[in-house]
This record gives structure tokens, sequence and C-alpha cells, in this order.
């Protein structure tokens, strides 16, 4: 996909979520896409879009274990950038469960400063 480069002007970022199929789940996919919702409504330059929407600027890979078994080429290429959630992980960096929201929240805002810059 092309790049897009976001101003001051631009009405922001749009993310999509999806889920693998909770096969083995070691967290709770559920509560973990729940605070993601939390934080794009806190927030005025997000938009929370369905999967199939065009021009995603970025997917959230919600993946219940390590295997991460949506981190597949045919479902990251809907998207312009990745973060991928995989059981106790962000972006194949470990973290505790309670600790997944603020990883997602920083890679999040890190993916909205490099939209920007």
């Amino acid at each position: 996909m092309s790049a897009k480069k976001l101003t001051q002007n631009s009405p922001g970022i749009s993310i999509a979520l999806k889920y693998c199929g909770s096969c083995n789940p070691q967290i709770d996919l559920s509560a973990q896409a729940g605070r993601v919702r939390q934080f794009v409504a806190s927030r005025g330059d997000i938009e929370l879009v369905p999967y199939d929407s065009p021009g995603i600027d970025l997917l959230i890979l919600l993946c219940g274990c390590p295997r991460a078994c949506a981190d597949k080429e045919e479902i990251k290429s809907q998207a312009r950038h990745i973060i991928l959630i995989s059981g106790e992980a962000v972006n194949h960096e470990k973290c505790h469960e309670k600790d997944l929201p603020h990883s997602v929240n920083a890679s999040i805002e890190k993916t909205l400063h490099d939209l920007r810059d």
C-alpha cells in the first residue's frame, strides 16, 4: 500500500481489529479489544473501522497465543501498519497481560506519529 501522511487537518487514522480463531487463548481477547476501543474513543484523531474497510491505516491483530495464526500476509496486506498482539506479547515483545494495553496504546501513538511525520 502506498504511504499516507497525515497533517494536522487530517481526520486521523483508521484502525481495524482482526481476531484469530481463539482456539488456544492465553489472554482475554475481548478485554484487550475493549481496551483498544476505550483508547480510540478517548481520542479525536482515531476512527475504528471494520476490517474489510478500504485503506486501513492500522490493523491490530488480536491473537490469543504466541502461534499468532492471524499473522498472515493476506491479512496484513489489508493495512499500512500492523500491531500484533500474540498472547502476552506485542509485536513480538514479551509483556504481562496486564501491561498489554499500555504497550498497544504506545504502539498506536508511535504509528500516529509516524504517519504525521
